[in-house]
């Protein structure tokens, strides 16, 4: 049986070998235009030649100081992207709380305390009429957990607790973050994949150009599966992470385990596939409404995972 601690490192190395693709794919696609745009006779050493800046490498350059740009926005912006949409109200544990809100604000401090976290989250409680939980941000400046009210109507409160671990988990895991970057490299990469072909075409019929051209062409179709697949494995990891988190820092992880399958009940029971307005936050949801590309393990495979087995 693997620990919570071996769980959490599989899916960290898991998640930094997913990142290295993304990063290698990125400025590969960057560096073919680069070669289609020079209109190079030889592709390898062209691909060298840009490598090593004895050609100035201007598109795959414009490709990560448009990645940054971005990243740079949504970091500024992530609370109000995440909260758009919905009603929405911020606990603040400055101010006198009663009933469930002040239950909500101990908890949290249970959780920071026992899992050393240095900074709080701000902690809201979203209306909506579905059972379910996200994170954002990675630091005291942007951080956040909520939760909706019809979850903490029907969570006990070690349920709640196992939720809003799970989420803080996330935070400290640092995969809030990353998930945002690599969706937006992936964005970014099949956008020029499906322009660079088409970009620079008059006079550039070179060997070189020519076969980047093809890769780019056959990219165009390659990518967005490969892509999604990506993401896909990038997100089950991490939720198997942050699961684990979850029950490590409660040091039991069967309140997990109910919420889980309270949460996957509320789903089945009832269609809220068009019940959120905000398709941003859908891949940050402690549980996923999508069935056939569920950006998701499943509840199966994930309670089996917290009781140290495989399905």
């Amino acid at each position: 049986m693997m620990t919570f601690q071996q769980v959490i490192r599989e899916n960290q190395n898991k998640t930094t070998l997913v990142l290295v693709t993304y990063m290698a794919i990125f400025v590969l696609i960057g560096l073919l235009v680069d070669v289609v745009r020079i209109n190079a006779p030889h592709l390898g050493s062209a691909l060298v030649q840009l490598l090593t800046f004895q050609i100035f490498p201007t598109i795959t350059l414009l490709m990560l100081l448009a990645a940054v740009l971005i990243m740079a926005i949504c970091i500024s912006n992530s609370q109000a992207i995440m909260l758009s949409g919905s009603e929405y109200k911020l606990i603040d544990p400055s101010l006198v709380l009663r009933g469930k809100e002040r239950m909500l604000a101990q908890i949290l401090e249970e959780l920071l305390r026992a899992s050393n976290t240095p900074f709080r989250p701000q902690l809201y409680i979203l209306d909506a009429p579905y059972m379910n939980a996200f994170a954002s941000g990675w630091d005291s400046h942007n951080a956040l957990i909520a939760l909706t009210t019809t979850l903490v109507d029907n969570l006990e409160r070690d349920e709640i607790k196992a939720v809003m671990a799970h989420e803080l988990s996330h935070i400290r895991h640092g995969d809030v973050r990353l998930t945002m970057c690599v969706g937006i490299l992936s964005n970014i990469m099949l956008l020029v994949a499906n322009y660079g072909v088409w970009v620079f075409l008059g006079g550039r019929n070179n060997r070189g150009a020519s076969l980047a051209r093809t890769l780019l062409l056959v990219l165009q179709f390659v990518l967005p599966i490969f892509s999604l697949f990506l993401q896909m494995y990038l997100s089950r990891s991490r939720e198997f992470m942050a699961d684990s988190g979850a029950a490590y820092i409660m040091q039991d992880s069967q309140p997990m385990i109910r919420a889980l399958q309270k949460i996957s009940n509320n789903y089945n029971t009832h269609d809220f596939s068009q019940a959120d307005p905000n398709p941003t936050r859908t891949a940050s949801y402690l549980f996923d409404v999508s069935t056939l590309f569920s950006t998701h393990p499943s509840i199966e495979k994930r309670i089996a995972a917290l009781m140290g087995r495989h399905v």
